[in-house]
């Protein structure tokens, strides 16, 4: 059961994550050390190690909240008006322009953006309740084979988020994706 934070600790935590954050952005996961964070986050190595058992853990909990957000930015692009291609594609342009606000200018993105090679449990349950998410929309429209359009369309917009680094190029190209490739 999971009791809520006093006030003091949930700030001491927020600055903790949004020091680890920055440094992972600045240096790196190899290059950023529990050490570094604590400094940056002006608190001790016990008060950080107090929350986080490691360096695992602090990402972990970023991806918590990164996977937040991106749940946010698909319901909101889902809920907007329009055919399911078209909101589906506002959903999939919004999760890879906040991935790319956030690895904004990181010479360790591509770092970044594959530890999930390391986490896979995390990213797949993200992965799975987007493709739930999108299979549920597909159906909705009467679309054959939702599931596995819904997976299609998820990878493409996944090369697409990695190769692209302007959000009007990105945002365009995955609306021609799924304008193409979701026919309803």
């Amino acid at each position: 059961m999971n009791l809520p934070m006093p006030d003091r600790v949930a700030e001491k935590r927020q600055r903790m994550l949004v020091a680890a954050r920055d440094l992972f952005l600045r240096n790196g996961l190899r290059g950023t050390t529990m050490e570094a964070i604590a400094r940056a986050a002006h608190v001790a190595k016990p008060t950080l190690y107090a929350q986080f058992a490691d360096k695992d853990a602090v990402f972990n909990a970023l991806v918590e909240t990164m996977a937040g957000e991106i749940h946010r930015a698909i319901d909101g692009g889902l809920a907007s008006e329009g055919p399911a291609a078209v909101r589906i594609g506002r959903a999939l342009a919004d999760k890879y322009e906040l991935m790319l606000h956030l690895l904004d200018g990181s010479p360790h993105a591509e770092e970044i953006y594959t530890e999930q090679a390391r986490q896979p449990a995390q990213y797949q349950a993200l992965d799975q309740a987007v493709e739930d998410k999108f299979t549920a929309v597909l159906d909705e429209a009467g679309i054959a084979q939702p599931r596995d359009l819904a997976r299609l369309v998820i990878a493409a917009a996944s090369g697409i988020g990695r190769s692209y680094r302007d959000e009007a190029s990105l945002r365009a190209a995955i609306m021609v994706l799924c304008e193409r490739v979701i026919l309803a």
